[in-house]
């Protein structure tokens, strides 16, 4: 039997093991990719997942020019490109006819690629990971982390990289989380498909988006305009019947194989009350868990990506000065953010248009003028390392 007082030290070394680590909560697409750009200037990390592995969903994803940018650093573009689908033009359709087509250069893939090109990287940096482990209580200002293991840990400063659904965020900033229904549903589903383009289905009260996730399969997300709320949760399945009663028909015809996937999501689609708090004291917020935004510009996977890798070369770049890291975050991030959240309702409304008339004028801009362009620019033409290299050190 162990004397009492070596007890003691191992249970206190336990504790601290992690003392002088960040601690990022959540192997999401924001955790991971700020796990990498640590491990990369070897400032210690470890990342706490409370899942044992990552699941699909159903889920695609859309990644533009301001994404690839970043994933091009991390040195793993090449690698999920070769996973992945990469479509070469988009196709704007309305009542079965094309209004319109423009090259571009998107990258298109499942999440769980994207997960495992980032999750192969950071380990390869040897970066770690505790999955099985679920936060339950976080203690800001003494920086201490509980889970349902029973395990209590002290860390160095908190990355909060834990989704939509974050506890952090939860714990600490009450009255910013509540969420507000949006008006809009989102149908997800991934099926056996040949497709090498994108097809941007536009109708009334709805629109639906298929891409090639890899050269087999595509990806399906509509969103619906609805006052009827659906649960905010990416598990809650739904049924090809039911999709029948929201989409149109003519549509849903084009894509025949849906019927026979496995797997039809629904979600609702929710939005928080104020997207101001990027960070308290000993703790940052990235990804979904700082700006949960409507999903419109297909940005919301681009915005984590860059929310890690610029929050992660500050701290590398100001030498672990993290208030001060955290102060040129919120500068650099919090008005790209409420801009791409407020043009992503727009372009809801855009889209969804049911007056004959202004769908006519709609369709006429999309076809004759740069329209897609200007609103698409400064979304997708954004740098972060550009931004990175703007700042000048004292």
């Amino acid at each position: 039997m162990l004397p009492f007082f070596l007890f003691i030290k191992m249970h206190n070394d336990f504790v601290d093991m992690y003392k002088n680590y960040i601690a990022i909560i959540g192997a999401g697409i924001s955790g991971l990719t700020l796990g990498i750009v640590l491990k990369k200037q070897n400032i210690p990390c470890i990342i706490f997942e409370k899942l044992t592995s990552i699941s699909e969903y159903g889920a695609g994803i859309s990644i533009s020019r301001n994404g690839k940018k970043v994933l091009e650093e991390l040195e793993v573009l090449n690698k999920l490109k070769i996973i992945s689908g990469n479509p070469k033009s988009t196709h704007f359709i309305c009542n079965n006819k094309e209004i319109t087509s423009f090259e571009v250069d998107h990258l298109t893939t499942s999440r769980k690629a994207l997960h495992k090109v980032l999750l192969d990287k950071y380990i390869s940096l040897n970066g770690k990971i505790n999955f099985n482990y679920e936060l339950v209580n976080i203690d800001n200002k003494k920086k201490l982390l509980s889970f349902s293991n029973n395990q209590n840990l002290y860390v160095n400063h908190i990355a909060a990289c834990d989704g939509i659904k974050s506890v952090c965020r939860d714990s600490l900033l009450k009255n910013n989380s509540k969420p507000i229904y949006s008006g809009y549903s989102v149908w997800r589903s991934i099926f056996n498909k040949e497709q090498h383009h994108i097809e941007f289905h536009l109708g009334p009260n709805f629109h639906v988006v298929t891409y090639p996730i890899n050269d087999k399969k595509t990806s399906f997300v509509a969103a619906i305009k609805t006052k009827e709320s659906t649960k905010e949760s990416w598990r809650k399945k739904g049924s090809f019947s039911e999709l029948q009663t929201e989409v149109l028909s003519n549509v849903l015809e084009r894509y025949p194989s849906l019927q026979d996937a496995n797997e039809i999501y629904k979600w609702g689609v929710y939005t928080r009350k104020n997207i101001d708090k990027l960070f308290l004291d000993n703790i940052t917020f990235l990804g979904d868990a700082a700006h949960p935004i409507v999903p419109f510009m297909g940005q919301g996977g681009c915005l984590a990506i860059e929310d890690g890798y610029i929050f992660g070369s500050l701290v590398s770049k100001f030498k672990n000065d993290y208030k001060r890291s955290q102060l040129i975050y919120k500068d650099l991030r919090l008005d790209r953010v409420k801009d791409i959240h407020s043009k992503s309702l727009n372009q809801a409304k855009f889209n969804h248009l049911k007056n004959p008339i202004l769908i006519f004028f709609r369709n006429f801009l999309m076809k004759y003028t740069n329209i897609i362009h200007n609103i698409t620019k400064s979304v997708w033409g954004y740098n972060a390392k550009e931004e990175i290299n703007k700042i000048r050190l004292p």
